[in-house]
């Protein structure tokens, strides 16, 4: 093990529990995106990954979750605005979110249900 690595993970080691899970969802999450992007059209370009915002259904290599775009479209939040408040997502991205929340209706509106209960 480098000197670097050591450090590291006594670092990682000595913060609290809480600053761990951060630690180790962002280390997944770097894996996740050192992937192939997916291409317009994909299906991967809706994507459970562990450790990323709970595993829950999220649009890309993003932290943006499906079921967000969903509340903020039933907010009555269009897709042109959603598109300036998250730039790192395009008009595919949305199309592939709609989709997913037309065939995935329980478990989008679980989540949903879940998050208004926190």
């Amino acid at each position: 093990m480098t000197t670097l690595t050591q450090r590291i993970a006594s670092e990682i080691e000595a913060a609290p529990e809480p600053v761990q899970a951060e630690v180790l969802d962002f280390v997944l999450f770097v894996k996740a995106r050192a992937g192939t992007l997916p291409v317009p059209g994909s299906p991967a370009r809706i994507q459970h990954t562990p450790g990323v915002c709970g595993g829950e259904a999220c649009v890309g290599m993003t932290r943006i979750a499906v079921w967000m775009l969903e509340e903020a479209r039933r907010a009555g939040v269009g897709d042109l605005e959603l598109l300036k408040d998250y730039p790192g997502i395009s008009v595919f991205d949305l199309e592939a979110a709609w989709q997913y929340v037309e065939t995935h209706r329980e478990e989008i509106e679980q989540a949903i249900r879940l998050n208004q209960q926190a």
